[in-house]
């Protein structure tokens, strides 16, 4: 959490140097789309299904010298996933036996199909590299703040050492564990960017979660989640066009 603060403090004052020197920034609107899916080291048999979802924003970029630019967003994003995977480990199972509860240490395994559907704001802040007149090269770090997160699905379970005599089963039992996401997550974000005109921009960049998307406190995950996603947009430039002495191609930028 110290890192979130600390990123979210120095993007406040980027914000506020950038409102001093108007003549070097540029800014518009970005809209696409994202792929992706939460990814952990998959056991056998494991399966899963990226899904698309909208992402729809704003960009600011300011020019700082020649090659080099720095590029912020504030985006809504929609990250979902579908997923299958095998679960196990131990338990307490209580047995009556006559008139009598014990509880007797066990195993359990099974198998869980589950989605999710969650609703972000990224704050990306990317230095940007131009190789060219029109493309850039774009890395930097991103925050997210989750708006809505929804993990849900149905588990089929078997209770018992012996799968072939468990102590009881369940099948198609509805789970729903979205109150164990994380609400912030950091990731790194790279890609690159295509100035196809003055205003009108093309980014495809990827961002790897630094972060399990789960709290610690969960341990069903089984390890570490992490948001791993491909991003496709178009940007939009809306800001008047000025040349401007930092770049060696007058009035281009990147998205």
């Amino acid at each position: 959490m110290a890192f979130i603060r600390l990123f979210i403090i120095i993007t406040a004052l980027f914000f506020l140097q950038l409102s001093t020197q108007a003549q070097n920034i540029a800014y518009g609107l970005k809209g696409g789309l994202t792929t992706g899916t939460p990814y952990s080291k998959p056991k056998e048999g494991d399966s899963g299904k990226a899904e698309t979802g909208p992402v729809l924003g704003v960009f600011l970029k300011y020019s700082l010298y020649k090659h080099f630019d720095i590029l912020a967003e504030l985006s809504y994003s929609n990250k979902s996933a579908s997923f299958r995977t095998h679960v196990s480990g131990d338990t307490i199972y209580p047995k009556e036996i006559l008139g009598v509860t014990y509880y007797i240490p066990t195993s359990y395994a099974g198998w869980v199909n589950g989605n999710f559907d969650n609703y972000y704001i990224d704050i990306p802040v990317m230095l940007a590299y131009k190789t060219g007149k029109r493309f850039n090269i774009l890395a930097g770090p991103q925050v997210s703040y989750l708006l809505k997160g929804k993990n849900t699905g149905t588990a089929d379970i078997a209770v018992g050492k012996d799968p072939n005599y468990p102590y009881t089963t369940v099948k198609d039992r509805p789970f729903d564990e979205s109150d164990q996401l994380n609400k912030w997550d950091y990731s790194f974000v790279c890609g690159i960017n295509y100035e196809a005109t003055r205003r009108l921009f093309f980014n495809f960049n990827s961002s790897y979660g630094l972060r399990s998307i789960y709290k610690k406190s969960y341990t069903m995950a089984g390890g570490t989640v992490r948001n791993i996603y491909l991003q496709l947009s178009t940007a939009y430039r809306i800001d008047k066009i000025k040349d401007n002495p930092y770049n060696e191609t007058p009035n281009t930028v990147i998205q």
